[in-house]
């Protein structure tokens, strides 16, 4: 009898980076919001699924969250002959990730005086900082196969890492940097600001 497969690509959809496309999925393949991002060859070597990507010699990025998988190309020409392959790849060999890092269901939010947010230390505010991002920035980046993560917080400068099909577009840099910015000033405190922390370690 042959296997069911796990998961069928049902669309492939651009981003507005050249070099990533989104394979959408018929089903979950993180619940509750999780994620899974590997930046290079040694980051995929301890994941089947990951290793099967990069052993094709061509990916930068893969990045994967609830119902998609985003791929980004170390140069955009290669996506003519990867379609295909890459599709086969994801049916043959992508299975459910039980074990993600989701994001915990009650927010610190929740339990926060925002008018208080600088008195706070380094590491409450990146949590402050991180559950914001959930609700106004993650969203907006996973719509275009991207993700990001708050690596840390010194004082008012917050430091980010994109993930996915953000980390090598240019519009990362520009307008959704400034974009982020502006949510964080508007929302948490207007002497907030952020900055780019480099795309390749986690």
């Amino acid at each position: 009898m042959a296997q069911t497969k796990k998961f069928s690509v049902i669309a492939t959809e651009p981003t507005p980076n050249s070099a990533a496309f989104k394979f959408v999925v018929n089903n979950v393949i993180i619940k509750d919001g999780g994620s899974r991002a590997f930046n290079n060859e040694q980051e995929a070597e301890s994941d089947p699924f990951a290793k099967e990507i990069f052993d094709f010699g061509v990916v930068d990025f893969l990045y994967i969250k609830e119902r998609f998988v985003s791929i980004t190309l170390i140069a955009p020409d290669e996506w003519d002959d990867m379609f295909d392959p890459f599709i086969q790849t994801i049916e043959e060999h992508l299975v459910p990730y039980e074990d993600a890092d989701a994001e915990p269901e009650k927010s610190i939010l929740d339990d926060v005086d925002l008018d208080k947010f600088m008195d706070y230390d380094d590491d409450t505010k990146r949590e402050i900082i991180d559950a914001f991002m959930d609700e106004g920035v993650r969203p907006a980046l996973a719509q275009d196969g991207g993700g990001l993560l708050v690596k840390d917080v010194d004082g008012d400068v917050v430091s980010v890492q994109y993930q996915g099909a953000c980390g090598s577009c240019s519009k990362s840099e520009s307008s959704t940097l400034s974009a982020m910015q502006n949510i964080l000033q508007k929302s948490i405190h207007p002497e907030l600001k952020v900055v780019i922390r480099g795309f390749g370690d986690i």
